[in-house]
């Protein structure tokens, strides 16, 4: 799943299923989300922008981080991921198990620079506790799984909370990380690379008409300085739109039971079989796939 800012949601599975996908989501403090995927998949170089929280639930899920960890967690397990990072996840449906699920939570990289948590975090890296950018939590505590769900709930849209209760309570769960599992999390350097100001400019709206002259435009520089930094950088605009709409397609499917047709239109494709070409070309599965309706596709 990838966290990019997406409109608040709840959408039951058309099964009547008591469990519902949900995304909700508040900027400034952080994005929830319950994902259920109906067979294992394999979703390779998503970019993680902001930290996250997984506790998984039923299936599997490994993630291998480019800087080269890796951790793998079973239900009542979870993992931690760092920003500013790429990463590949395997979600795995094992046999008598009907489907992968797991519950995100995506962390504001605004609510690392509190002054509290900071200095608790530096204190936890003094002391050598921090680890690696991709950390299991082999057995998540009562503490932090209520933590969590007060968290995830204070981000819906149907609890009207203040904006200053929901950070703080998705700031507990960063406090009950380090202090019942010794994992902090560091507020990412500043980065002057252009791809990740392209990214944080496209990703919140995907339906837009982006062309290399209004993105450069939008940047305040020219669109021949905007195409050298970002080739001096290895990327490419074409990828770098293609990647943020299929990683927000692939985040709507795993969490809202919204028609792919939808899906196509809010990431900018008219055409739901062109947006599915894509989606294949780029994570290798249909669409359809991610919901578990092509069991039988390799």
């Amino acid at each position: 799943m990838a966290h990019p800012p997406i409109r608040n949601a709840r959408h039951a599975p058309a099964d009547g299923a008591a469990l519902a996908r949900s995304i909700h989501a508040l900027p400034g403090v952080g994005m929830a989300a319950h994902v259920l995927q109906g067979r294992g998949l394999e979703i390779l170089r998503m970019r993680m922008d902001q930290p996250a929280l997984i506790l998984v639930d039923q299936g599997t899920k490994t993630v291998r981080a480019e800087r080269g960890s890796s951790a793998r967690a079973e239900p009542g397990q979870a993992i931690v991921i760092d920003g500013q990072q790429t990463v590949d996840f395997t979600n795995a449906v094992p046999r008598g198990v009907d489907h992968y699920e797991a519950r995100w939570l995506v962390f504001d990289t605004a609510l690392l620079e509190d002054p509290y948590y900071r200095a608790r975090a530096a204190q936890a890296e003094r002391s050598g506790t921090t680890g690696a950018s991709v950390r299991l939590v082999p057995q998540v505590a009562p503490a932090l799984a209520s933590a969590f769900g007060r968290a995830a709930q204070s981000l819906a849209p149907e609890e009207a909370l203040p904006a200053p209760i929901s950070r703080l309570r998705v700031l507990e769960v960063l406090h009950w990380l380090l202090e019942q599992h010794g994992v902090a999390l560091r507020a990412p350097q500043a980065h002057a690379d252009v791809s990740a100001k392209v990214r944080a400019l496209i990703t919140g709206r995907l339906d837009t008409e982006w062309t290399a002259g209004r993105i450069a435009s939008e940047l305040a520089v020219s669109e021949a300085t905007l195409r050298r930094r970002l080739v001096a950088e290895g990327a490419s605009l074409t990828q770098l739109l293609v990647d943020a709409r299929m990683a927000t397609a692939l985040t709507l499917l795993q969490a809202t039971a919204q028609p792919v047709s939808s899906i196509a239109l809010s990431v900018g494709y008219e055409s739901p079989s062109r947006f599915a070409v894509r989606f294949r070309q780029r994570f290798g599965f249909a669409p359809t796939a991610v919901r578990g309706h092509e069991r039988g596709a390799a």
